[in-house]
C-alpha cells in the first residue's frame, strides 16, 4: 500500500466527472480517497486524512490510494452521488456519519463510507483510547487505579449531562437547524481553576434551544423522533467530543502532577495511533464496523 500526495492542480480534477475519475490514475494509485477537511484549498492537510490513513493502512494496506481534503461534508456529499450514480469511477468518498444513518440519508453505495459514531472523533475518543493517550503522556505503563477512576468518572458524567442536549440536537437537525455548531465550546465545557477538574454548564445549551426553537414557527415543527440517543460518547458533536477530551485528559495530567499544554493537535496526534493499535486491533465493533465499510473496495 502506498500514499502519494499531490498538491497541484486539484481543481482541474475536481470540476469534472472525468477529472475525478482519473485523478487516481494521474496520481499513480487505484482510487482517490476524498475526505472532509483542507477547505478545498490545494496543499491544505486535514486531521481527516491522518485518521483514514490510519483506518486504510490497518485494515486494506494492500490498496494503492491518495487521500485528499475536499472541503465540508456538502462538497463530499455532492462527489458521493456520482460515484452512487456510476458516474465517477476510481473514487472513495470518506466521511462522518453525523445523524444520517437515524435520519436515513445515507448515500448507499460500496465506495462511500462512514465513520460508526457522529464523526471519526467520536470512534477515535472512546475513554480506553483516552486513557491510553494519557499514560502516554505521563509517561507511565498503566495509570494508578485513583486516577483512572477520577478521569473515568469525569469524562462519563459529563457525556451523561450533555445527553439530552444531543438530543435536542438531533430534534432540531430534523427541523434543518442545529444546537452545538450555535455554541462554542468553551462557553459549555469549563473547569474547575485549582484542579482541572472538567465541568459542563449547561445554562447556555439551554438559552441556545429555547432561541432557536422560538424562531422556528410551530407549523414548521415535526413530531420528535421516536428513539433516543442513550451513548452521548458515539452522538456528541465531534469538535465538543474533542474539546472535552483535551479538558479530561488536562485533568489527568493534573492529577498526576504534571504539567502540560494538551491543544488539540496533540491530542490528534496522539488518539489516532493509539485508536489504530488498539480499536483496529482487537475485536470490537468499531474494528468491525469498518471492515464491513472497507471489504468491498
Amino acid at each position: 500500500m502506498f500514499f502519494r500526495w499531490k498538491s497541484s492542480h486539484i481543481e482541474m480534477f475536481t470540476r469534472s466527472n472525468w477529472g475525478l475519475t482519473n485523478r487516481a490514475r494521474f496520481t499513480g494509485a487505484r482510487y482517490t480517497v476524498f475526505v472532509e477537511g483542507g477547505g478545498g484549498n490545494a496543499g491544505q492537510g486535514s486531521d481527516d486524512v491522518i485518521f483514514w490513513k490510519a483506518v486504510f493502512a490497518r485494515l486494506r494496506p494492500d490498496l494503492a490510494l491518495t487521500l485528499k481534503p475536499l472541503g465540508g461534508k456538502p462538497q463530499l456529499e455532492n462527489i458521493a452521488r456520482k460515484v452512487a450514480l456510476g458516474q465517477v469511477e476510481n473514487t472513495i468518498v470518506a466521511m462522518d456519519a453525523d445523524f444520517d444513518e437515524i435520519l436515513g440519508e445515507k448515500i448507499v453505495c460500496p465506495r462511500v463510507i462512514y465513520s460508526y459514531g457522529y464523526s471519526w472523533e467520536n470512534d477515535a475518543l472512546a475513554f480506553a483510547s483516552v486513557e491510553a493517550v494519557l499514560e502516554r503522556l505521563v509517561k507511565v505503563d498503566t495509570l494508578p487505579p485513583n486516577i483512572s477512576s477520577a478521569v473515568e468518572e469525569s469524562y462519563r458524567s459529563c457525556l451523561k449531562r450533555l445527553e439530552k442536549f444531543i438530543n435536542a440536537d438531533l430534534y432540531m437537525r430534523m427541523l434543518n437547524s442545529s444546537l452545538f455548531p450555535r455554541v462554542s465550546n468553551g462557553n459549555f465545557i469549563r473547569h474547575v481553576p485549582q484542579t482541572l477538574e472538567p465541568l459542563v454548564d449547561i445554562a447556555p445549551l439551554r438559552q441556545c434551544v429555547v432561541k432557536t426553537m422560538s424562531a422556528i414557527p410551530r407549523g414548521d415543527r415535526i413530531a420528535k423522533p421516536p428513539v433516543s440517543i442513550v451513548d452521548p460518547q458515539i452522538y456528541l458533536q465531534g469538535h465538543s467530543l474533542m474539546f472535552l477530551a483535551r479538558k479530561v485528559v488536562s485533568y489527568g495530567v493534573k492529577l498526576f502532577g504534571r504539567s502540560l499544554n494538551v491543544t488539540e493537535d496533540l491530542l490528534v496526534q496522539a488518539i489516532i495511533p493509539v485508536f489504530s493499535e488498539c480499536e483496529l486491533s482487537s475485536d470490537s465493533f468499531i474494528r468491525s464496523h469498518y471492515e464491513r465499510m472497507l471489504a468491498p473496495l
